[in-house]
């Protein structure tokens, strides 16, 4: 008779356990789901991605006079760390923050965050550059364009083999990791018919 009461009260206490794995939480939330937004998590590339359709829309911002939108916009772009990719290159950043009234942000240098480059290209233009990429350090390029468009980006090593090609989508972006500290090719092509400017972040 005993037996029997305790393998009741056990079965019972399964019971619980098993409808409080299925019961909503205090925030409505059930058990399992409290884990499922960790695999909403942006990719690694959205950042850049982010950052350079926000480039894309402070010009089109400043271009309509649009101080308010244009404010926030610049406002969100320092709080990332963002800056031009050298010195010698022009700080539009500085000079949105000057339209729309605000205060523009010392230039901290390429290492203290992510780097952008502006640029325009006819239709059927391409822009090529360099540049040298750390060893096992993951890396991403996106660009954003105003304009025509789309913009395509295309990657590849010193000996000319790709590492990636993007093109035909709104913000297209490349992540990779090299396996040795070199340089690599950087290619954008304006593929719409008419012309476009693009920004291209590095992050």
């Amino acid at each position: 008779m005993e037996g029997k009461r305790l393998a009741a009260l056990a079965a019972l206490a399964g019971g619980l356990l098993a409808g409080a794995a299925c019961a909503p939480s205090a925030t409505g939330q059930s058990v399992a789901s409290v884990k499922a937004p960790l695999a909403d998590r942006p990719a690694p590339s959205a950042r850049a991605a982010r950052l350079a359709r926000d480039l894309a829309d402070a010009e089109m911002a400043h271009d309509l006079g649009e101080k308010a939108r244009l404010g926030e916009l610049v406002g969100a772009l320092y709080a990332s760390g963002i800056g031009p990719r050298s010195e010698e290159q022009a700080d539009v950043l500085a000079q949105w923050a000057a339209f729309s009234g605000g205060e523009a942000a010392a230039y901290r240098g390429r290492l203290l965050g992510p780097a952008y480059v502006r640029g325009e290209l006819a239709p059927g233009q391409r822009w090529k550059s360099a540049q040298t990429f750390k060893s096992g350090e993951p890396s991403t390029l996106a660009v954003s364009h105003k304009g025509s468009g789309p913009v395509s980006i295309s990657v590849s090593d010193q000996r000319s083999r790709s590492v990636c090609a993007v093109g035909r989508e709104a913000t297209p972006a490349c992540r990779f990791t090299p396996l040795y500290t070199q340089r690599y090719s950087i290619e954008l092509v304006n593929e719409g018919p008419e012309r476009a400017v693009y920004f291209l972040v590095f992050d």
